[in-house]
């Protein structure tokens, strides 16, 4: 019998890739974009860097408008998928991912996800946001250019940047990763684009300056108040275009610190920093390393940023986390944030994001640091159309303990791999048979270790997982349901499956 079944998918399977190989066409070269290294790791000698960069077709398109892109993959492999990770404020595709021989600094994958995805056959990519490219020496009153830096021109940069990573690696759809801001990002643009680039998503203790609520689903509790254009004005009439991290030239201190780290705590080199003892132990620092460390952790709120006197975070590791990051970030964005945030329908958008949040149709997992995320919003909200969704509160994190902590690498590394790789995304045409009424269209199927969940034209049934197993470049899945049994056959070799079933019928690409 279960040869048979197999027999049969098989036949379906020759007829669905004949019907759907000759839609699949390499996508065309981007343009403007500028390869601009090629070069190892320096711990990381198998893995690859390659840069580009261009001027972004949004405007405006002044001195400081580019963004660059950063691809990190293992020499000589067929990768298993394509994952593009969003940075958080003030952080950059650099940041995460370069890490060439000559750097002081050297990155090891357990303090470095994009190292430890590369390292395990992804093909991992990241944006420099314009940010990047403004110079840190430049006065805060000269970023008048960032006034028009907001969420169209963010989604829009992020979209040329994924579809470059989509034309480099072939793939057809991707696992967007946000950290922080950056999972705030990917909401954003998976409530626009997911249907056309995205099998998943993976937020990492998302936050935004502006957010309030929750995050995950739509503000249950606008008040429909905010005054967006008053806000840009008051921003414009103050000079206040810009945010920087760690206040008033603190990136300069942290540089310091980096680069000396057993320095006296004074900065400049013969000013004591404040307080003179460690409030903590009542005694001198021993050095500028620890009242680095002691800023951090208290910064918002005890082991807020990161939890490095609960032993969750090196100091060494988020000094230089925070040494490397780019110096502002535009008022903009955070208006615009608290402008859709606080509307239910955002008269001054022209897309408002978390009205689409609720038809986000991809996998979803989430990760929440206990002393940020958890603490400012709640548990992560289930807001959007697919039911596969994973929520998990890392208790005794800090925010930055998450991306780069001691844990981090068991606790959030190590699952977003296991869970990316044990989904399948399909998209075809199919049918169900539903009291005697055949639904026929459109069709999306998912699957992860448990269930089967098929969609067609809109209705969405799923299926237990009753066995799997696998015949050379073949993975069969069995299920039972309220529609009875069905089994499903893909060819990872060719990226395509079929499905056929008691009362259900399918035939598509593995994305």
């Amino acid at each position: 019998m279960q040869k048979t079944k197999v027999t049969v998918l098989v036949a379906l399977f020759v007829v669905g890739f004949a019907v759907i190989a000759p839609a699949v066409e390499a996508c065309a070269a981007s343009d403007g974009w500028t390869q601009v290294a090629v070069r190892s790791l320096k711990a990381y000698p198998d893995l690859e860097e390659t840069v580009w960069q261009k001027v972004p077709i949004m405007p405006p398109n002044g001195q400081y408008d580019m963004i660059g892109l950063h691809r990190l993959v293992k020499k000589g492999i067929k990768p298993l998928g394509v994952l593009f990770i969003l940075p958080g404020t003030w952080s950059s595709g650099e940041q995460l991912i370069s890490n060439p021989p000559e750097d002081p600094w050297t990155k090891f994958e357990n303090y470095t996800q994009a190292i430890y995805w590369a390292n395990r056959g992804f093909d991992v990519y990241s944006i420099d946001y314009r940010t990047h490219f403004v110079p840190i020496t430049l006065p805060k009153d000269q970023l008048s250019f960032m006034a028009e830096w907001g969420w169209d021109q963010w989604i829009s940069d992020i979209k040329e940047a994924i579809n470059k990573a989509k034309e480099i690696s072939g793939a057809k759809r991707i696992y967007l990763a946000g950290e922080s801001f950056g999972g705030v990002a990917a909401m954003n643009y998976a409530a626009k684009y997911w249907k056309e680039d995205l099998k998943g998503l993976i937020v990492l203790d998302p936050g935004a300056a502006g957010l309030v609520g929750v995050v995950g689903a739509k503000n249950p509790k606008p008040t429909n108040t905010f005054n967006l254009p008053a806000a840009l004005e008051a921003m414009n009439a103050a000079g206040n275009w810009g945010t920087e991290v760690h206040g008033d030239k603190g990136i300069f201190l942290f540089k310091y610190a980096d680069a000396n780290p057993g320095a006296p705590a004074e900065f400049p080199p013969g000013t004591p920093l404040q307080p003179p003892t460690n409030p903590l132990t009542g005694k001198p620092w021993a050095n500028i390393s620890e009242w680095c460390a002691f800023a951090i952790y208290m910064a918002w709120g005890p082991g807020g940023v990161s939890n490095i006197y609960g032993g969750y975070g090196k100091a060494s590791v988020m000094i230089h986390t925070c040494a490397t990051f780019d110096r502002y970030w535009p008022t903009r964005l955070s208006l615009e944030t608290m402008a859709y945030n606080d509307w239910e329908n955002c008269p001054y958008l022209p897309y408002d994001f978390d009205e689409h949040y609720s038809e986000i149709d991809v996998p979803l997992i989430a990760f929440q640091s206990q002393f940020f995320g958890y603490k400012l919003y709640g548990e992560f909200k289930r807001g959007i159309a697919n039911p596969d969704i994973t929520v998990k509160v890392l208790w005794g994190y800090g925010h930055l303990d998450v991306y780069s902590g001691e844990f981090s690498m068991n606790d959030v590394s190590a699952p977003v791999y296991e869970w990316m790789v044990s989904r399948r995304m399909l998209v075809g045409c199919g049918r169900l048979n539903i009291n005697c009424k055949w639904i026929c269209g459109e069709a999306a199927m998912y699957i992860n270790a448990t269930t089967i969940d098929f969609k067609v034209d809109g209705v969405r049934v799923p299926w237990t997982i009753t066995s799997q197993y696998t015949i050379k470049t073949l993975e069969i899945y069995n299920g039972k349901g309220t529609l009875g049994c069905i089994s499903v056959l893909i060819s990872k070799d060719c990226n395509v499956g079929a499905a056929a079933g008691t009362n259900a019928f399918f035939l598509g690409e593995l994305v």
